[in-house]
């Protein structure tokens, strides 16, 4: 796979103290074209993105992918991800808290679902990923106003909203289309590796503990008590 004028930058947020050794076995083992090292250290996420954005245009990058420490990658992700040729398209990863649910999300500032099923490798469209594995055609960053990357807060609800989600928003509403490739899943680093099993696994259960509230319900007649 070859993009013509192709000048890609890996950009690596360290707000991390320390790298997972996980993370740097996948990250050597990346399959890539030339690329330029990008980096920035210690410090609130969303400046890091911005600092590596803003490295990223100075050295005149034409396509710029994050990638989280606290992950572990598929060897083909950065050249699959390029294979598309499109803006924006993100690796499949996965929130690394319960519901473990996979960070395709569809919906606006005014709530989110997330996407639980799909064919496998399929390319999905979505309206927010997380930025933890997401290629950028620079020409974004060059058409919308810095900082890219904020955290925020709905004035009516008090609500917060990630760095990445926000961003995610504010490209939305500028016209991009945001997709995810499924073929190459992204571990989301925890004390256990959170993927699609993790994610089936607790939405089982979830749905155990349903039917035995109403099992409990139907020997008692009384109104089940089902916890969400």
């Amino acid at each position: 796979m070859k993009i013509s004028n192709l000048s890609l930058g890996i950009g690596v947020p360290c707000n991390l103290p320390t790298v997972p050794v996980s993370f740097f076995y996948s990250f050597v083992h990346l399959e890539r074209p030339d690329f330029t090292f990008i980096h920035a250290d210690n410090g609130p996420i969303d400046v890091l993105r911005n600092d590596i954005v803003n490295i990223a245009l100075s050295l005149g990058m034409t396509k710029l992918i994050m990638m989280d420490v606290d992950h572990i990658y598929h060897p083909k992700t950065i050249t699959k991800l390029l294979s598309h040729n499109l803006p924006i398209v993100s690796a499949l990863t996965w929130r690394r808290y319960p519901p473990f649910d996979s960070l395709m999300l569809r919906g606006d500032a005014k709530g989110y679902l997330p996407v639980d099923e799909w064919e496998e490798g399929e390319l999905v469209e979505v309206d927010a990923v997380g930025a933890a594995t997401v290629l950028f055609d620079m020409e974004i960053f060059r058409k919308m106003p810095a900082p890219w990357f904020k955290f925020r807060k709905d004035p009516e609800t008090g609500a917060g909203c990630g760095e990445d989600i926000g961003f995610c928003q504010d490209l939305k509403a500028a016209g991009y289309r945001i997709f995810v490739d499924t073929s190459v899943p992204s571990d989301h680093l925890a004390t256990i590796a959170i993927n699609e099993k993790t994610n089936r696994l607790w939405r089982s259960m979830k749905s155990l503990e349903q039917q035995r509230a109403l099992e409990r319900a139907l020997d008692t007649g009384k109104e089940p008590e089902i916890r969400t």
